[in-house]
């Protein structure tokens, strides 16, 4: 094994255990000492960086909430709503592909790979910002006392930088380097503080000041992250111009079952926010999206969990180590699903105090909202450890059957349910939409991976799909 493919593979237990599973596919996952203290600090980094970026986005809400009228930062996330839609697209089409297709077709190339796919990010969200300033500027002729016109262009100019951040990250998470990661987002977070403190001292803070702010933090940290991989040598520059037809090309293959599933995902999780918007105003928006801000703690762990066991699971996908690809998804699904479990107790425990701490009574008459809301991410365990297992194995249709059923009911339980009984029609929404979706997922995984025996000819045929 080369040096370089010991980077890329890690210390440790990362850079033996693809050799080992490669000789004994069937056998059980081990839970040294070793491999347990390399495991725990990658999470340990992984949760680290996933809280200094969510922290960036929740100080950023939490703020915007505390300071602004309802209605304005009801404005700011309807389009924080529209940019979580498209990076729906953009995590399937890009982020998804190069964690699996990285690992297990291009490790000899890891930085000619990456850099590859930055002029992909380029060729692709170029012409998304353009449409989203060709809207906001729209907006602003039709309505131009409208705060959703400034959330508009903002996020058109800041969505190329806010998505480049992910995509660096994604990539020391693909290099197994998950403490550049969290250097990169201790950078963006300091950022973030001192321009919001700066906004607010000149009174610029607004939708529009926000979403710059939070582009120029992104470009910063993206910066800093790539210049740490190495992805700005010359040479690499030459190569990606030749190979990004055919990179796309393979993200295409992988991330177009996905496509549809986006489509559907982002149904049940953000079509609340439009239709409270559009049935009860853009104050209640920002209602719903105040209340939903405990439940962003499942959401960043969900993530972390899903940047760090991606990659690994398409390792052990390479070397038809099946079963402990089995293994290792049931572990992380059990342990997403009571960790929000818990959190859910806490939240309806302390919700009168923690809207205090987080509002300071602005919102008191719907902090039973928070605890609903963090409880509706119990899905995220199957979700997430079940169906990145499944993604391994490059079965990514289960995404578009569980969306399939999710979507038309969310979508009816929003519109009726919102009409009909305000925001916990919008809750129940949601609620509903996960359920459906952690279910089908469940379903999938076991005729698909729990199903497999335990021969090595059988682990090798899933594999090599």
């Amino acid at each position: 094994m080369s040096t370089e493919q010991q980077v890329v593979y890690g210390v440790t237990e990362a850079a033996v255990e693809p050799l080992a599973a490669s000789t004994d596919t069937s056998a059980p996952l081990q839970l040294t000492s070793e491999r347990l203290r390399v495991w725990g600090a990658r999470a340990v980094l992984s949760l680290l960086d996933q809280g200094l970026a969510s922290g960036a986005g929740f100080g950023v809400n939490l703020l915007l909430a505390r300071w602004m009228p309802a209605e304005v930062y009801g404005a700011f996330a309807v389009a924080f709503a529209g940019y979580l839609f498209i990076y729906g697209f953009y995590n399937v089409l890009l982020l998804e592909p190069m964690s699996v297709l990285g690992p297990a077709r291009h490790a000899d190339n890891f930085r000619g790979y990456f850099r590859t796919q930055l002029v992909i990010h380029v060729t692709l969200v170029g012409p998304l910002s353009a449409v989203g300033l060709v809207v906001g500027l729209a907006l602003w002729r039709v309505a131009p006392g409208s705060p959703l016109a400034g959330a508009m262009l903002g996020i058109a100019l800041a969505l190329p930088f806010m998505l480049l951040l992910w995509l660096a990250r994604r990539i020391c998470y693909a290099f197994q380097r998950p403490s550049v990661a969290a250097t990169g987002s201790a950078v963006y977070l300091g950022f973030i503080v001192f321009g919001l403190l700066a906004l607010r001292h000149f009174s610029l803070l607004g939708p529009f000041t926000a979403f710059i702010l939070m582009g120029s933090g992104s470009f910063l940290a993206s910066m800093f992250l790539l210049l740490q991989l190495g992805l700005q040598k010359e040479d690499l520059v030459q190569s990606s111009s030749t190979l990004w037809r055919e990179v796309w090309l393979e993200n295409w293959n992988y991330g177009r079952w996905l496509v549809g599933s986006t489509i559907l995902s982002s149904i049940v999780s953000q079509a609340q926010v439009f239709f409270v918007s559009a049935l009860l105003g853009l104050g209640a928006a920002g209602v719903l999206r105040a209340m939903q801000l405990p439940a962003l703690m499942m959401t960043q762990v969900s993530t972390a969990a899903g940047f760090l066991i991606l990659p690994v699971f398409a390792y052990d996908v390479r070397a038809g180590a099946i079963r402990k690809l089995r293994q290792k998804a049931i572990l992380v699904s059990l342990g997403i699903s009571a960790f929000a479990a818990t959190l859910g107790a806490v939240t309806w425990a302390l919700r009168g105090p923690l809207e205090r701490i987080l509002f300071s009574g602005k919102y008191a008459s719907y902090a039973w909202l928070m605890p609903i809301l963090v409880l509706v991410t119990i899905a995220y365990g199957p979700m997430q450890g079940l169906g990145m297992a499944l993604r391994a194995i490059r079965r990514p249709q289960f995404d578009l059957v569980s969306g399939m059923f999710a979507a038309p009911i969310a979508i009816l339980c929003a519109y009726f349910g919102t009409m009909r009984w305000g925001f916990f029609g919008a809750a129940l929404s949601l609620l509903l939409g996960f359920a459906i979706q952690g279910a089908v997922t469940t379903l999938f995984f076991r005729r698909l991976v729990w199903s497999v025996g335990g021969s090595r000819d059988a682990h090798r045929e899933l594999g090599s799909k």
